[in-house]
């Protein structure tokens, strides 16, 4: 008999799912984990580049062709289902054993089963991997279900049966001993309790339990007689008065010495529960351990608010009212390790700090002052980019008026072309023009879609500074600090300009995409005038 085990990795299990849907990526990288571990698990048994993954007809198969062949699986309902085959011996050619067994699998389904394995032999019991991809290789889903486990089963005890026929029976035989051990340990560990019990006199032989029995069973007759009789007697009289229903907050239990309610607070009814689970003899009957449990879970549901009864109202109110108060102003600044931080500090010191703390073994801020640190940070790195942005635009246009100011000409100085001033001494051409102008003012009125190119203006504008801030570090005199930080700005500045450079390119792809739906939308040749297609 071999032990089974199954498992599937998909993109709408628990674990593949980010912010609550399901993440094509998420479980193709679990699957390609998942082989690195079978792979490169700590044993004995690992050499140095690993463990060899089989195949059906190889017996080396190369990772990465493995891994390429787990990412093709990326839009199937099962990226991989895990199986582990554990025989009851050891088959010795562990490879010829696990082809087999899938070989009858695939056979039963009528699917050709794109599959790997890897032996592990760094346990007591040695056991085969087999990682079978979710498409088989005329591309069908491939579905294992419980019912495939005891199939699975059987082919290997067939395997066993053939080749190592004396192994087998032998691990029976063993099998079968041990389960009988276990059983007769266990009646005698039974009996040794029944006789202890018997010694301290809490259990009657079976021959006092029968004497007992017969001499109360008169007894218990005569009793029984006598109930009838009284409840006769009163149903003859009249009907028994209903014990009137008690408020909800008179509803009590009796356990620990002393009456419980609604009124006890959820922590006192959690403390009465544990009590009674520690306690075993003062255990309450089942109606009312419900009641107690129906109890702590309207607290729960309620969060803790008390019941509108003699007291409970007074309560709720003032818990109302508490609630109701105020909420402290946050402070705008808290201290780490004797330094003030604020929204005023630096950057660099806001920085800092925050990459301090995610060292390993640093201390912890409490959760509103890290969130304060985050917001500050965020804020300073955005005054810090339109900064630069706004210095670009500045020194561009202070060097355009020094260059005109070199060249002597006026701030309201236009070029006239000689040309041009010959056309116009011509009176119809400069009645042409005054229409002219009066139109171009008109259409000056029209708003006109934005043809400006945003992210290439970024672009020149991050690498204006880039360049600018290259030139400020190799000045003479820049410490080693001043340099790290300049080194800094320059990469922060570089991943912007990949960024900008990834979404250009987006863009680009973009209008490409609209102006092929567009050509589509308007193809002549899809156009049927006689209703035929």
């Amino acid at each position: 008999m071999i032990v089974v085990k199954h498992n599937y990795i998909s993109a709408r299990d628990r674990q593949s799912r980010v912010g609550g849907k399901p993440s094509k990526g998420v479980a193709v990288g679990r699957a390609l984990a998942h082989l690195k571990y079978i792979q490169h698990r700590p044993g004995e048994d690992r050499e140095k580049g690993g463990r060899e993954f089989f195949g059906e007809s190889d017996d080396d198969l190369s990772a990465k062709r493995l891994r390429k062949a787990v990412r093709e699986m990326r839009d199937s309902k099962v990226v991989v289902h895990k199986i582990t085959l554990a025989p009851e011996i050891n088959p010795g050619d562990k490879k010829a054993f696990t082809r087999e067994v899938m070989k009858q699998l695939g056979s039963e389904k009528g699917l050709d089963l794109q599959w790997m394995a890897v032996e592990h032999n760094n346990t007591d019991h040695h056991h085969i991997h087999v990682v079978i991809l979710g498409k088989d290789k005329n591309g069908t889903d491939v579905r294992i279900d419980k019912k495939d486990y005891d199939k699975i089963k059987d082919y290997g005890d067939r395997y066993l049966e053939r080749v190592h026929p004396l192994e087998l029976e032998r691990a029976r035989t063993e099998r079968e001993r041990r389960e009988k051990d276990r059983l007769e340990a266990r009646k005698r560990e039974r009996e040794t309790a029944r006789q202890e019990r018997v010694r301290d006199g809490l259990e009657l032989p079976w021959m006092h339990k029968k004497i007992l029995r017969e001499q109360l069973e008169p007894y218990s007759q005569w009793k029984e007689k006598q109930l009838e009789k009284e409840r006769g007697k009163k149903a003859k009289d009249k009907e028994p008065e209903l014990e009137p229903e008690k408020p909800y907050f008179q509803d009590t239990i009796k356990a620990a010495g002393k009456d419980w309610s609604k009124q006890n607070t959820l922590g006192e009814l959690k403390e009465l529960n544990q009590y009674l689970w520690d306690n075993y003899d003062e255990r309450l009957p089942l109606d009312e351990y419900k009641k107690l449990v129906a109890w702590m879970k309207q607290k729960e549901r309620l969060g803790e608010r008390e019941p509108e009864g003699k007291d409970g109202k007074e309560k709720a109110q003032e818990k109302d009212k508490e609630k109701n108060k105020e909420p402290e102003k946050q402070k705008d600044y808290f201290e780490y390790k004797g330094a003030k931080y604020s929204k005023e500090s630096s950057y660099e010191d806001l920085a800092e700090l925050n990459k301090s703390l995610r060292e390993k073994g640093a201390d912890r801020l409490p959760v509103e002052s890290y969130q304060q640190l985050r917001g500050w940070i965020e804020n300073a790195d955005r005054a810090r980019w339109s900064g630069v942005v706004e210095k670009q635009l500045e020194i561009s246009k202070t060097k355009h008026w020094q260059e005109r100011a070199q060249a002597g000409m006026p701030d309201n100085f236009r070029v006239q072309n000689p040309l041009q001033e010959a056309v116009m001494r011509n009176p119809v051409v400069g009645l042409f023009m005054q229409g002219a102008s009066i139109a171009n003012e008109l259409v000056r009125w029209i708003p006109l879609t934005d043809t400006r190119d945003r992210l290439k203006e970024g672009r020149d504008a991050l690498e204006d500074a880039k360049l600018n801030k290259h030139k400020e570090s190799v000045q003479p005199g820049r410490t080693s600090e001043q340099k790290s930080k300049d080194k800094e700005t320059i990469d922060k500045l570089d991943d912007a300009i990949d960024g900008n450079k990834d979404s250009r390119e987006k863009q680009i792809e973009k209008k490409k995409q609209k102006e092929e739906d567009r050509k589509k939308e308007h193809d002549p040749f899809r156009f049927d005038p006689w209703g035929q297609y």
